[in-house]
C-alpha cells in the first residue's frame, strides 16, 4: 500500500536550513523542533517561531567561564571582603535547585579563592545563622526572570535575620543572567546594588515597535492556546509569554528551563492531551 508523502514547502526548507545554521545545538533537537512547527497552523506562526528561536540564548560553558571572570571583577569593585561578606544560594533549605548548583560552579572563580571558599552557602536559612550585623549578603541565583523571587528572597532573609535580632546588613543581588526589567525592578525595590554578566530584553515587546510587538504577541497567545490549559498543576494563562510576561528566550545548557521562557518550549502538553516533545526540559 502507497502512503502519501508530506509536502515540504520551499518556505520551510529555508527556514530550517537558517534555524540550524544560527542554532547548531538544535541538531540534536530534529525531533523536537518538528514537533514544535507542527503545532501551527499559519505561516505567521512560523515566521515567529522562526526568528524567535533563532534569537535563543543557550547559555554554554564557555559563556559561563567569562560570567565568571566578569562577576568576579564586579565583587572586586563593589570593594567587598571575605572576612565579612556571606554568598548565598536563595535556595530554601530542602531543596536543590539552580542556584545551588551554579554557585557551586562560582565557588573556585572568586579571587582569592583560598579566602573566599568558606563564604559560600547553599541556601538562606543555613547562611542565617551565621550572618552578624555590619556584615555583607551577596544573594546569588543562576537567572534572573521577573526579579520577584530574588525580592522576596531578601525579605525572607531580612524577616530571619530581624527575629534573631541582627541589625543592618548590606545586601547585593547577584546572577549569571537575567531580565533587563528584572534587574531594574530589584534595583528599584531594594535599593539595592544588582548584576549579572549577561542581562537580555524581551523578544518580542523590546525587539519592535507598538503596534508589530501587539501583532506578534497575538501570534503568539494563539500558539499558546493550543497547549493543555494545565501543566503540573500549573495554569497555561499564569504562563503566557512567560511567568510575569518575561518574553524570556534563554536556557543554561542541559540545564532546567526557566519558567520565564515562553511555555510553547517547555509545556510538555498539547490541548488534546497528547505528549509534546518541547525544545527545553523543565523539572518543576
Amino acid at each position: 500500500m502507497n502512503i502519501a508523502a508530506n509536502k515540504i514547502s520551499p518556505e520551510v526548507m529555508y527556514d530550517m536550513i537558517e534555524i540550524f545554521e544560527s542554532q547548531e545545538w538544535l541538531n540534536e533537537f530534529v525531533g523536537e523542533l518538528i514537533e514544535l512547527w507542527n503545532v501551527c497552523e499559519f505561516r505567521q506562526e512560523q515566521t515567529l517561531l522562526k526568528s524567535l528561536i533563532m534569537d535563543i540564548c543557550l547559555f554554554n560553558a564557555a559563556m559561563e567561564r567569562l560570567a565568571h571572570s566578569s562577576i568576579n571583577e564586579k565583587m572586586q569593585s563593589w570593594g567587598l571582603s571575605p572576612k565579612s561578606t556571606w554568598i548565598v544560594a536563595v535556595a530554601n533549605k530542602t531543596e536543590i535547585d539552580g542556584s545551588t548548583a551554579a554557585l557551586q560552579r562560582l565557588k573556585n572563580k572568586i579571587l582569592p579563592f583560598d579566602n573566599w571558599h568558606s563564604r559560600f552557602i547553599s541556601n538562606i536559612p543555613e547562611a542565617a545563622q551565621f550572618i552578624k550585623a555590619g556584615q555583607s549578603v551577596v544573594l546569588f541565583d543562576d537567572f534572573i526572570g521577573s526579579g520577584d523571587k530574588m525580592i522576596k528572597k531578601g525579605r525572607w532573609l531580612r524577616g530571619i535575620l530581624d527575629e534573631k535580632g541582627v541589625g543592618h546588613v548590606d545586601v547585593y543581588y547577584l546572577s549569571l543572567a537575567a531580565m533587563r526589567f528584572g534587574m531594574e525592578k530589584i534595583r528599584a525595590e531594594t535599593r539595592c546594588e544588582a548584576y549579572a554578566y549577561k542581562e537580555l530584553t524581551k523578544a518580542i515587546t523590546d525587539k519592535y515597535d507598538a503596534s508589530e510587538a501587539a501583532r506578534l504577541i497575538e501570534v503568539m497567545t494563539v500558539l499558546e492556546s493550543r497547549l493543555f490549559d494545565r501543566y503540573k498543576n500549573k495554569k497555561i494563562e499564569d504562563y503566557s509569554l512567560g511567568y510575569g510576561r518575561s518574553e524570556a528566550l534563554y536556557c543554561a545548557e542541559n540545564d532546567n528551563c526557566p519558567n520565564n521562557v515562553f511555555p510553547v518550549f517547555w509545556w510538555t502538553k498539547l490541548k488534546d492531551g497528547r505528549g509534546f516533545r518541547t525544545l527545553f526540559k523543565r523539572a518543576g
